[in-house]
């Protein structure tokens, strides 16, 4: 039977071969013949089996109709539970429901009984705290009554006594409070006396390690009110008492053990040193950790909590007010600062001795891990501070500077040099003017001297220093002349405007101040020889700026005077020539007028300028001047001969004095370019027709050279009358 595959017998039966010719009655005959053959296989196995299956299926049998017999007799149990058992049970149910709301009830009472009952126990606690004087079990028993109300039984709320219980608890903890207050302000009290000169405040503690001071401390603990007056008193020693002594100059005295008097006097610009400081500072603290360190309980005291409140706040006023004013502005001094350190050192330990600091790693020297940038920012602070001071101080103070002429050097390249440097230097000395590293004898303002002499200053210092201070110092030496170019001309604005030698001093001091920056950065990088940079210095790029500083104020002086001289000619006769036959006196007054003041300027400006900027000046000057009093003359249609003559006179006058004015008076011939032009129109005006004609020469002579065609043309025809010579002289001049 293991054997037998169906497979097989299928294939057999329905052989492939024929399998669309064959019909199903051609086939059940195969098919019932394979089932018989089936059958007798299992008679046969059935018989040659080990097991004697007949009794197998008596068995079965047996045990069905025993099943079918439990089913009925379980049947007849469910009957019998649905209609007895299942009604005692309802019953039970109903007597459990009427048991558990009675142990409710009985336990609701129990509640509200307990509750009243621990009520009574707190006030009961409370007393007896207050009678034996102890703030702390009273407040404790207080405390515990105001949490227990808070949280009562259901039921206990609506009793009367509940509300009257809450109310009493209230009022028992306010008065309670009151009283610790009461305590507390007996123990700490401070009063502060404000006036115009001085604040005088007295600090009283009596605080001490006694039974009743630490129960009030206790108390006030676990009220959760001791934080709160502390900090409160915290506040007033930061803002009153501390910073106070940082800031000003103050007196600190211990009157006894208890009292303690502060005295803060105010003083205009006064900043009190940092060892002041630091010895008010241990004075109070030592008053403070007398009194404060009372340890209430085991992890606290008075003063550990006042230095957890504000010993970050006066650690930051006491550094950025205080200790960094020590940090000095010049190398020398940074190279002793380990002395002040030593000290400051020395105070930090004692602020942690008397517990206002945490521990021994809580520090106010961490300003010195940047001593370098903190000793940067103060040089840089105190030197423009100083280059300000220089800034506003009197112009007028003056010293010579300068050579009188540029020397010359005989000296050739070396002979050390190959043929290519030799070269170099040969194109450097044709292409450089010597006179570019030498300055012109003139004078300028000391304030120039010292503002250079703080520059190179500055430069010293910062070539001894780290790369950080050094590019910090450079930076703030450009920024001083960038200053100087802020400063100077707005603090000095109404001197530059009226005093002629304060124009001419600035002019100098930007010249020169100029001159130096020339050089002044490859000075620099001599002394920066062998660091590496990486940032470049350079000062040529302020030297245009503050040349055309000095420049622009000059010209603005310049113009001044122009109009000054020209409003002096055009306000008098010599600005109605044509409507006029003859000149009234203030047409010469106009004049002497004019040289006057540019004689006031000689006066100030000689030895000031440069000997060849003095006579530019006064040469541009004269020569507008010449120029004006020619343009009075040239414009006008007609002359009169007394006008003529009076013209010649007043111009004479010019002549004869403008010289005077250069420090060589034949500096007026070859720096005025309109100077032969004004002594030809003094010939014109007093000469005759002839003369003009010999002086024009045909176009050749000096009235050609100085005077255009249709200036002279226009001249001679206001001076002459119409004649026929004249006629022929115009024809002549084309």
């Amino acid at each position: 039977m293991a054997d037998y595959n169906v497979d097989d017998v299928i294939k057999n039966i329905f052989d492939s071969n024929d399998s669309n010719n064959w019909k199903p009655t051609d086939k059940i005959p195969l098919v019932i013949k394979e089932i018989e053959h089936l059958k007798n296989d299992m008679r046969s196995f059935l018989s040659s089996s080990d097991y004697d299956i007949a009794s197998i299926l008596d068995e079965g049998k047996e045990l069905c109709a025993e099943s079918k017999t439990l089913v009925d007799e379980m049947e007849l149990c469910r009957q019998e539970i649905e209609q007895e058992t299942m009604a005692e049970i309802l019953q039970s149910i109903e007597n459990h429901d009427q048991l558990a709301k009675e142990l409710q009830s009985v336990n609701f009472a129990i509640d509200i009984i307990y509750d009243v009952v621990q009520c009574g126990k707190y006030v009961k606690e409370f007393d007896d705290g207050r009678e034996a004087q102890s703030f702390t079990r009273a407040v404790e028993a207080v405390y515990d009554l105001v949490q227990y109300v808070e949280m009562p039984a259901e039921g206990f709320k609506h009793l009367d006594l509940y509300a009257n219980t809450k109310h009493t608890a209230q009022l028992i903890l306010d008065s309670l409070l009151h009283d610790l207050y009461g305590e507390w302000d007996r123990l700490v009290s401070y009063i502060v006396k404000p006036g115009i000169k001085k604040t005088v405040v007295i600090i009283t503690l009596n605080l001490d390690d006694s039974m009743i001071v630490i129960d009030v401390l206790n108390a006030l603990d676990r009220s959760k009110k001791l934080k709160e007056k502390v900090s409160e008193f915290s506040q007033f020693l930061l803002k009153d008492v501390l910073i106070p002594i940082i800031h000003n100059d103050c007196t600190v005295f211990a009157e006894t053990e208890e009292l303690m008097t502060v005295t803060i006097n105010y003083k205009q610009d006064f900043k009190p040193e940092y060892d002041a400081v630091i010895a008010n500072l241990r004075l109070l603290f030592h008053y403070l950790s007398n009194k404060l360190n009372v340890k209430f309980n085991r992890e606290c005291s008075i003063m550990r909590m006042l230095g957890k409140e504000i010993c970050q706040p006066f650690s930051d006023v006491i550094v950025k007010d205080c200790l960094i004013d020590t940090i000095p502005n010049n190398i020398n001094e940074l190279q002793s600062y380990g002395k002040i350190t030593v000290e400051i050192e020395d105070f930090q330990r004692f602020l942690t001795v008397v517990k206002f600091f945490p521990d021994d790693k809580f520090s106010i020297l961490h300003y010195v891990n940047n001593i370098d940038v903190l000793f940067a920012s103060k040089s840089c602070q105190y030197f423009l501070e100083t280059a300000r001071t220089i800034m506003f101080k009197d112009l007028s103070v003056t010293m010579s500077i300068g050579v009188e002429s540029i020397p010359e050097s005989d000296e050739g390249p070396s002979d050390t040099f190959d043929d290519n440097v030799e070269g170099a230097l040969k194109i450097l000395d044709e292409t450089i003017p010597v006179s570019l590293f030498y300055f012109p004898r003139c004078m300028i303002s000391k304030t120039a001297q010292e503002l250079l002499d703080l520059v190179y200053m500055m430069m010293e210092q910062a070539v001894q220093c780290s790369d950080v201070v050094c590019k910090k110092l450079y930076n703030t030496t450009r920024l001083v002349f960038e200053l100087y170019d802020a400063v100077v001309p707005y603090h000095h604005e109404n001197y530059l405007q009226t005093i002629p030698q304060y124009v001419a001093l600035f002019h100098n001091n930007c010249m020169y101040l100029a001159h130096n920056l020339q050089t002044f950065g490859d000075k620099w990088l001599i002394l920066m020889e062998g660091r590496e940079l990486d940032y470049p210095i350079s000062f040529v790029d302020l030297v245009h700026k503050l040349r055309d500083l000095g420049y622009k104020h000059l010209t603005m002086h310049m113009q001044q005077q122009r109009k000054q001289i020209l409003d002096n000619i055009r306000s008098s006769d010599l600005n109605c020539i044509v409507v006029k036959d003859v000149l009234s006196e203030n047409a010469e007054a106009a004049i002497r007028q004019c040289l006057r003041q540019l004689h006031l300027l000689k006066n100030v400006w000689i030895g000031v300028f440069p000997n060849n900027v003095f006579t530019r000046l006064m040469a541009t000057l004269v020569n507008m001047f010449v120029d004006e009093l020619i343009h009075r003359v040239c414009t006008v249609e007609d002359i009169s001969m007394e006008m003529a003559t009076q013209l010649t006179e007043i111009y004479t006058l010019v002549v004869q004095k403008a010289p005077q004015l250069f420090q060589n008076p034949s500096d007026v011939e070859k720096y005025v370019k309109s100077w032969i032009k004004l002594q030809e129109l003094i010939f014109v005006l007093g000469g005759s027709l002839k003369d003009i004609e010999n002086h024009w020469k045909d176009g050749t002579g000096p009235l050609a050279i100085h005077f255009r065609t249709e200036e002279l043309r226009n001249l001679i025809k206001a001076l002459f009358q119409n004649t026929q010579f004249r006629a022929n002289l115009l024809i002549k001049i084309k």
